[in-house]
């Protein structure tokens, strides 16, 4: 029983708080101290955005500065902050398994 209730509590602290809307591939649009998903090279990587300059943008990705050629974006992803995944969702869940529980010892 204590396994179960361990696996529920994991399962609903593990959840985020966000989610990536999709943005105009344009990075003059987007604004310092954000963060992002940029996909170059078929691979998505989660980055602080930081500054436009000639034909790269200057983002911090694993507390690491990068140089990101704009040529090589292909995929912008704006993080937004999701109030149904930080609430309705974990609330749902709970609320299943009290009801599992309930029918189980009826």
């Amino acid at each position: 029983m204590k396994k179960i209730f361990l696996g529920i509590a994991l399962i609903i602290l593990c959840q985020s708080c966000f989610s990536y809307k999709a943005m105009d591939n344009d990075p003059t649009k987007m604004e310092t101290g954000k963060t992002y998903k940029i996909k170059q090279n078929h691979k998505y990587s989660k980055v602080v955005f930081h500054d436009v300059k000639d034909n790269t943008i200057l983002v911090s990705e694993d507390f690491e500065e990068k140089q990101i050629p704009i040529n090589d974006i292909t995929d912008i992803k704006k993080r937004k902050f999701s109030i149904v995944k930080t609430v309705a969702l974990p609330l749902s869940i709970i609320a299943g398994l009290v009801g599992l529980f309930a029918l189980s010892y009826n």
